[in-house]
């Protein structure tokens, strides 16, 4: 009974400890920086949306509630060529802003950038205990740092991404799924699903799994968590399909980057063309969907970790309009590297991860630095980690005997 109650005071310690952390961070970034240099403006329409619904019942998919939008980041309606700042999201995702209509919009961005900021950190960590991976104190340190400093979390942070909190959701289904917690695995994974274009892969092939794996109390929680969402979107909005897609079709009439693949076949290599780049699409959802049948049946295994985290990155590869932002999304991909890595060569492996990270916190931030045109990041960011991630997945790629292709070449 006594190591209870003192397990409780603990717990009830840290609730308290981390609660003020996150009172004081907000004050702090509020005074500092929201109230000076107002921002965030991904996040500001669904912003937007979440208050004219709640207060005034206005649908977050209507021009009015889209113009307010335009005013509140350009001081005016948007010009043809910028960003339209429409909702353009799920209506379920409305759920996720509730608690910040209630501030007025530099609380709210001085809210949502302390929240990203603990995202990144508990991103980092559900990564490391989803592969069970337990660095040394200083790797763990460091780690943790970078996961808050590389370009693609200070990105998320500063717009104030949602992204953020669908990789968090994702990441920590993940978790939860691997620990056999089926309930909050599929409950988080249903919610991440607010970010459609993070999940348009993962949520299908994990349900699927879950069928074929008997994973039934997986299958049930995602299931009803996913008809909760969309029974209660269509109650209180009952066409919000139908204005979602009309603002997802104009969406690529005002956002010029395309996915990856689509950088790569059409501007570094032009000659490519739209061919070129439905055949790689083609050739990579092929190869995922095969990859997904040889581990259909598996409870648990190295291969199955590396599919969930191949599925990570081929999201982002050929998606129609990806963001970098949603490349938080694929942290778990490069810590089963790292985890693997350790693995095969040892402590001597901890510095090659230190390196890694310094490369993609200077390495990033440096093309960005170099490239960035007003405000506006360009193309060349968005392809140094998906093509990274995937090159190494493909080296790092569990055999039936449990090794990969570095392990072989290793042995000879």
């Amino acid at each position: 009974m006594k190591i209870i109650t003192q397990r409780n005071i603990f717990i009830i310690t840290l609730i308290i400890l981390i609660t003020a952390v996150f009172v004081i961070g907000v004050i702090f970034t509020h005074h500092t920086f929201t109230v000076r240099f107002p921002g965030g403006n991904d996040s500001l329409p669904r912003y937007v949306a979440a208050r004219s619904w709640l207060f005034e019942g206005l649908s977050p998919y209507s021009d009015e509630v889209t113009a307010r939008a335009q005013k509140m980041v350009y001081g005016r309606l948007a010009k043809p060529d910028e960003d339209r700042q429409r909702f353009a999201y799920p209506f379920y995702t409305i759920f996720f802003y509730i608690p910040l209509a209630f501030f007025t919009w530099d609380w709210a961005q001085a809210i949502g950038i302390v929240t990203l900021e603990f995202a990144m950190i508990l991103i980092a960590v559900f990564s490391m205990r989803l592969y069970r991976w337990s660095p040394p104190p200083l790797i763990l340190g460091t780690t943790l740092l970078w996961a808050t400093i590389w370009y693609h979390a200070v990105r998320t942070i500063i717009v104030v991404q949602f992204a953020g909190i669908a990789a968090l959701l994702i990441v920590a289904s993940l978790w939860a799924i691997k620990e056999k917690r089926e309930i909050l695995g599929g409950i988080t994974l249903a919610l991440a699903s607010a970010k459609p274009q993070m999940l348009f892969l993962l949520l299908p092939l994990i349900g699927i799994w879950s069928i074929f794996a008997r994973r039934w109390r997986l299958t049930l929680s995602l299931s009803i968590t996913m008809s909760i969402l969309l029974a209660s979107s269509f109650f209180f909005l009952p066409g919000w399909v139908s204005a979602m897609q009309i603002q997802i079709a104009d969406y690529t009439n005002y956002t010029h980057i395309g996915s990856p693949l689509n950088i790569l076949t059409t501007i570094v290599f032009p000659k490519l063309g739209s061919n070129a780049e439905a055949g790689l699409i083609s050739i990579l959802l092929v190869w995922l969907l095969w990859e997904w049948w040889q581990v259909k049946d598996d409870q648990e295994s190295r291969h199955l970790d590396w599919t969930i985290a191949l599925t990570l990155i081929i999201t982002n590869l050929v998606v129609t309009r990806t963001a970098t932002t949603n490349y938080i999304m694929m942290l778990p991909a490069l810590f089963l590297i790292f985890k693997t890595s350790v693995e095969q060569f040892g402590p001597k492996a901890n510095l090659w991860i230190v390196i890694t990270q310094l490369v993609l916190v200077i390495g990033i931030w440096a093309l960005f630095a170099f490239t960035v045109q007003g405000r506006d990041e360009q193309w060349p960011v968005y392809l140094p980690l998906p093509f990274g991630l995937l090159t190494a997945m493909i080296f790092f790629r569990p055999k039936r005997n449990g090794q990969n292709i570095i392990h072989s070449i290793g042995t000879h």
